[in-house]
């Protein structure tokens, strides 16, 4: 049966696609400025990126079914038999996330919110100072000056590695994820209690933190 025959199971609600491409922007956003030296535009996105992975991690515990932590694929056995398919070009579809693309979300969020939060306090004492830099211990700025400006090597390379994955699903399985990120559908069947629908409450429960750091950041002197 094609994928344009079988029946559209909701995965990805929109709080989870917002944030998605909100990030994918901020993250352009970041390396542009960065690379042409606009040193308030570069905060000012450092900040809204890691505004973002505060709601998103918030709601990878409240959020819908796929949303959530709980509906990550973290088995090595299930890695193990994804790569292989992958080797054979043998379609495995997986409504959520399968085993490498939640190891790698994880990676992902895990270096962006480090690589954020050093750069408040990193520092190279002649143009870039971070706003929370003056008064951070030794230690902090040492741990921040560290990771600041070597993770973005790493960054990238998580990132080429992700669209990469991307693309070989996209046309090599013919597996239509890029579509079910922006309409939040993927073609399959799901017989377990999935939620799919936005609890108001949660989202509050969500958005509220990652609004009152964002203003907090952006109150912070530059």
């Amino acid at each position: 049966m094609s994928n344009t025959q079988q029946p559209m199971v909701n995965v990805w609600d929109l709080p989870v696609r917002v944030v998605h491409w909100a990030m994918v922007v901020t993250f352009v956003v970041l390396m542009v400025s960065v690379n042409t030296g606009l040193l308030r535009l570069h905060f000012y996105a450092g900040y809204t990126l890691t505004a973002l992975l505060v709601f998103r991690l918030l709601w990878a515990l409240v959020g819908t079914t796929y949303a959530r932590f709980s509906g990550f694929n973290f088995s090595l056995r299930g890695l193990h038999v994804q790569c292989r398919a992958m080797i054979k070009r043998e379609p495995l579809p997986y409504l959520g996330h399968n085993p490498a693309g939640s190891i790698m979300v994880v990676l992902l969020w895990t270096v962006l919110l480090a690589q954020g939060l050093s750069g408040l306090l990193y520092s190279d004492d002649v143009f870039w100072f971070g706003p929370l830099s003056m008064n951070a211990p030794d230690w902090a700025l040492n741990v921040a000056s560290t990771l600041h400006p070597r993770l973005p090597p790493l960054i990238m390379l998580l990132i080429v590695t992700h669209i990469a994955a991307v693309l070989y699903h996209q046309f090599a399985l013919r597996e239509p994820i890029v579509k079910a990120m922006v309409r939040g559908q993927k073609p399959g069947t799901d017989k377990s209690l999935a939620r799919s629908q936005v609890s108001v409450l949660w989202l509050l429960f969500s958005v509220i933190p990652a609004i009152g750091w964002w203003l907090w950041l952006f109150a912070l002197p530059i």
